[in-house]
């Protein structure tokens, strides 16, 4: 009996959530791949992908919802990715193509990167393809005029919760930063921000591309907001924004 020839696992971004953001290889990718799995979470705000995934997947297409782990230790949270490996590494086996669809860009914090790691551990001559993404970065760039990077001048890219010195010492080189995965963290962010003489060059934005966008220019509008305000948000600082 012949054996089917293996299928590819596909990474997709699909950008920060605006559905005329994707690519058209995602669009291609999605519309030919026998099953798509959908991160949720209940914290993620994330699963409107899903409803993306549905807009350009087949009559035929198995959307599969794939939950986060939320677990404290590390060893559970990588036993539900092994779990969920296995399952993708069967349906490759057999012959089909399977997508795991990402907000942004898939290798850029996303949980892509940790389901790719438990495929390659269960199935290491597993055939993958990585289909980038805009990233949350470049549609905050783009929705506030605040440009990343000009000339010689580095970006740095930095999720809040790292070190506040390390932070610190970026913002007053004079370089960019993108600040990610805020979160709970954000009125602390604004305080430092101002002690560092940043928040008039600094701008906001929070689920971009969604229908619940925001965009703020001036941080001081961000004291006392709801906790949830820094969910899927980006603080960009810049030496310079033409705003």
């Amino acid at each position: 009996m012949t054996q089917p020839q293996q299928g590819t696992f596909y990474g997709v971004g699909v950008g920060p959530g605006d559905p005329e953001l994707l690519t058209l290889k995602a669009v291609r990718v999605l519309r030919q791949s026998d099953a798509i799995y959908v991160p949720e979470s209940r914290l993620s705000r994330q699963n409107h992908v899903a409803d993306i995934a549905a807009a350009y997947a087949s009559a035929d297409c198995d959307i599969v919802p794939v939950s986060f782990s939320l677990a404290d230790r590390a060893a559970t949270r990588q036993q539900h990715w092994h779990e969920t490996a296995q399952v993708i590494a069967g349906r490759l086996q057999g012959g089909q193509d399977v997508a795991l669809v990402t907000l942004g860009d898939a290798l850029l914090y996303s949980t892509y990167i940790y389901l790719l790691r438990a495929l390659y551990a269960v199935f290491p001559k597993a055939k993958v393809e990585t289909v980038p993404g805009i990233s949350a970065v470049s549609t905050a760039a783009a929705l506030t005029h605040c440009p990343l990077g000009e000339g010689e001048q580095p970006l740095s890219i930095i999720p809040a919760a790292n070190d506040v010195k390390k932070l610190r010492d970026l913002i007053t080189s004079g370089s960019s930063v993108a600040i990610m995965k805020i979160g709970h963290h954000l009125p602390q962010l604004i305080e430092l921000l101002d002690q560092w003489g940043a928040i008039e060059r600094s701008v906001f934005v929070a689920r971009a591309g969604l229908p619940e966008q925001r965009v703020e220019l001036d941080l001081n509008q961000l004291r006392d907001v709801p906790a949830d305000t820094g969910n899927l948000a980006v603080i960009l600082v810049a030496p310079k924004c033409d705003r």
